[in-house]
């Protein structure tokens, strides 16, 4: 297997995560860095032991020097930094949410396919291991049929008008920053396509973008609710709800517990696995997948992304 060498276009926070994980997960290291200010690039790159760094995106993926790029942009840039991307030759692992549309959603993989190139969205959490013991027990009939689910996910995200989690030019709001976590971890769970959705949402007083949310998505079997805040450290949690059982997933960074229970409520099952970096996971599934030539992830394929822009698109714009 070869090592993939990344790019990162983006010198924020969420960069600074990837690249830990990168130094730990097989077959990834990271070459360059691009920000718009190369102070912050050279900054950056200095930091996490980085090779090259560039105010220029551009510049950065002329050279042979990097396979993929992860994006760490805010959202709203992310769809001109793909096309970039593409337009180099660049495999693309895009942070969450990927895209603001589901036609921007459809036109990014329609291009992907076109120049055989992988892409994903950064939805780490679906391939953490408790997330996969999830899907273990759900696919062995442990919880029976899945009846319904819920999930609560929130934090507070402090009073500033002008942070990029309130700010409608950098596509703030509770739904693209978090609320695209339990929709596409939920889906990965149920394995089925979302049929419907309904909601309602509550604006922020100063921005206008959604600052709570609460939803329910239909599935052919079961209905998921769903709640996303950015005003309060909520309960974090994920239960489904089976004919036999149900199991728990709490929301964490790291090392959290997945629970299994039978029909009777009681604890039949326990799963913990702590790991120093969530984000290893995704980046070995990228890594896995462009040595196999794959264009695309079994785990987080296409049609997971384009259904959540289609619930984005119906929740605040329907």
């Amino acid at each position: 297997m070869k090592n993939i060498r990344f790019g990162i276009i983006g010198a924020g926070n969420i960069a600074n995560k990837f690249c830990d994980a990168a130094k730990l997960a097989d077959g990834a290291e990271v070459c360059a860095v691009a920000s718009k200010s190369m102070e912050r690039a050279q900054a950056f790159a200095e930091r996490n032991g980085i090779a090259k760094a560039y105010d220029s995106y551009e510049e950065m993926l002329k050279t042979e020097d990097i396979d993929a790029v992860y994006i760490a942009t805010t959202h709203n840039f992310h769809m001109e930094n793909i096309r970039l991307c593409f337009e180099y030759g660049k495999h693309v692992l895009c942070e969450k949410a990927m895209v603001l549309t589901a036609d921007d959603a459809r036109e990014i993989f329609r291009l992907a396919k076109e120049k055989n190139l992988f892409c994903m969205e950064a939805m780490w959490s679906n391939f953490l291991p408790q997330t996969q013991k999830a899907k273990e027990w759900i696919t062995s009939g442990a919880i029976g049929e899945i009846q319904s689910v819920s999930a609560v996910i929130g934090f507070n995200g402090g009073e500033n008008p002008e942070s990029r989690l309130y700010n409608p030019a950098l596509a703030g709001g509770a739904m693209y920053d978090i609320g695209v976590y339990p929709v596409e971890i939920v889906s990965y769970l149920v394995g089925e396509p979302i049929e419907d959705c309904i909601g309602v949402w509550r604006p922020h007083a100063v921005t206008g973008v959604d600052e709570r949310v609460s939803f329910i998505v239909r599935y052919a079997s079961c209905d998921a609710a769903i709640q996303t805040v950015l005003t309060s450290n909520a309960r974090e949690y994920t239960i489904i709800n089976g004919s036999k059982g149900c199991i728990e997933l709490p929301w964490s960074s790291s090392g959290y517990v997945a629970k299994r229970y039978d029909g009777r409520r009681q604890l039949a099952e326990t799963y913990e696995d702590r790991f120093e970096n969530g984000f290893v996971f995704e980046i070995e599934e990228v890594v896995r997948c462009i040595n196999e030539g794959k264009i695309t992830s079994d785990i987080m394929p296409p049609e997971a992304t384009i259904q959540c822009a289609e619930l984005f698109d119906k929740l605040l714009r329907g």
